[in-house]
This record gives structure tokens, C-alpha cells and sequence, in this order.
């Protein structure tokens, strides 16, 4: 049963980055869409109080928009940016930061990447905590170390079956010696 489960992660995982490889790399998209749904950072103060600075937003595709929706969308110099629609037309929408005195200015609908649908701060700070270049190192030197004694312990578990198995023939041949000699 462990061995099921320890296949479906590992299967799950390997979907994962193919699908991040996939993202990035083929569609060449900066965002990695999962089932429709993608995860950014907000890096900037301009949805407060909605949103702050350093929450991380859950955005959804949408078919339509309206007026009023916070969106996530990318501008002509290719950011990413979290704003509140607050006109739009057939083909184009106006956004403006909460926080924000001036609006964004006109931007073509297929430039939203999603609607947010969830925001969190504390998750944000999780993500940013393990973003940061020596967690990242300690994280995986911690995942190599533990593959690494996994590996030895199931190595060791063979080598002692396979000894065990050579005994168990040894003493077999043995007894059937011993048992020869009787008759």
C-alpha cells in the first residue's frame, strides 16, 4: 500500500513539472496554470486595503468579466498586475489600483489572465519565506539526504534478504547431506 501511494506522488509530481515545463518553456507563459488556476505574489501596496502588499492571490479564467472584478492582467511592458475593473467595453477594459489615485489606462480583455478568487497573506509570506535562495538550498540539501539514506536503507534490506535467502539454502543443503548419510 506504501509503495501504491509512494507511485501516485511521485507520478503527480512528474505531471507537475512537466506541466511547469510546459508553461514556461513552451508556451512561453508567465503564469503556470493548474486546472485553470494560478498562483502570484501581489509585490506592491496598490489594492490596499483588499489586497497588501506580499499576499499571494489565487486567480481563476473566467469567460466574462465585469465591473468591479479584481483581475490579475499583463501590461504592454509584460507585469504582471492585480487591479479592480472599473470600466469596461466590448473589447478592452480600464483597471485601477484601490490604493491608486490614476487609473491604468485602456488594455485589450485578452490581456486578463484570471479573476482572483482567494488572497491570502499569511500564505503569501510562506512562499515568500521559501522562495529566498538559502531556504531553497537548505530544502533541497534536507530532500537529498533523506534519498540518500532511503536508498542505503533499502539497499541494506536486500543485502540482508539476499543473505538470509543464501542461509536458508545453506542450511537446506545441509540437511539433505546429513539426511544422505543417514540412509
Amino acid at each position: 500500500m506504501k509503495k501504491l501511494i509512494s507511485n501516485i506522488l511521485i507520478f503527480l509530481i512528474i505531471i507537475f513539472f512537466i506541466n511547469i515545463f510546459y508553461s514556461k518553456f513552451i508556451l512561453k507563459d508567465n503564469l503556470i496554470k493548474i486546472f485553470g488556476k494560478s498562483v502570484v505574489i501581489v509585490t506592491t501596496g496598490s489594492m490596499e486595503p483588499e489586497i497588501n502588499a506580499g499576499d499571494l492571490v489565487i486567480i481563476s479564467d473566467r469567460e466574462y468579466y465585469k465591473i468591479g472584478d479584481i483581475i490579475t492582467y499583463q501590461d504592454d511592458e509584460g507585469f504582471l498586475v492585480t487591479h479592480r475593473i472599473i470600466e469596461m467595453n466590448q473589447d478592452t477594459f480600464i483597471a485601477k489600483g484601490d490604493a491608486n489615485n490614476l487609473s491604468d489606462g485602456e488594455n485589450s480583455n485578452n490581456n486578463i489572465k484570471g479573476k482572483v478568487i482567494y488572497h491570502s497573506k499569511i500564505l503569501g509570506s510562506f512562499v515568500l519565506y521559501f522562495l529566498k535562495p538559502i531556504v531553497v538550498v537548505y530544502v533541497i540539501s534536507f530532500i537529498v539526504v533523506n534519498l540518500y539514506f532511503i536508498i542505503i536503507k533499502r539497499n541494506s534490506k536486500n543485502t540482508i534478504n539476499e543473505n538470509t535467502e543464501e542461509k536458508v539454502e545453506l542450511e537446506e543443503i545441509k540437511k539433505e547431506g546429513e539426511i544422505n548419510e543417514k540412509n
